[in-house]
């Protein structure tokens, strides 16, 4: 719960962002170790409105969730980030690094 908060706090730096297409959040997790992990996750996070299980990518070895927008969204992006560390979080697995476009967030 601590770890969310500081999820929100430090993605509220984007708030005066849209996201566009092209744009690539990247989540590095602790607890991905198997094909099927990998399969929840891209199924999971695939559904969301701003992406497609095309686009989720999963690096089991690097234990890196990488997701490529689909389409320009004006929800602020914070929201859109914490919406997926929410997927991965109740799927199990503990986020530690959240990247937008290659720039940490969280470190």
């Amino acid at each position: 719960m601590v770890k969310t908060l500081l999820i929100l706090l430090l993605t509220s730096i984007l708030t005066a962002q849209t996201y566009t297409v092209g744009d690539t959040l990247t989540f590095k997790v602790n607890g991905l170790v198997c094909s099927f992990c990998a399969h929840g996750l891209n199924k999971g996070i695939g559904k969301m409105e701003y992406t497609s299980k095309e686009k989720v990518f999963v690096d089991i070895n690097n234990q890196i969730v990488k997701v490529i927008l689909n389409k320009r969204h004006k929800r602020l992006p914070s929201l859109i980030i914490n919406q997926t560390i929410t997927v991965i979080v109740e799927s199990g697995y503990e986020v530690n690094k959240v990247f937008f476009n290659g720039r940490p967030l969280i470190k």
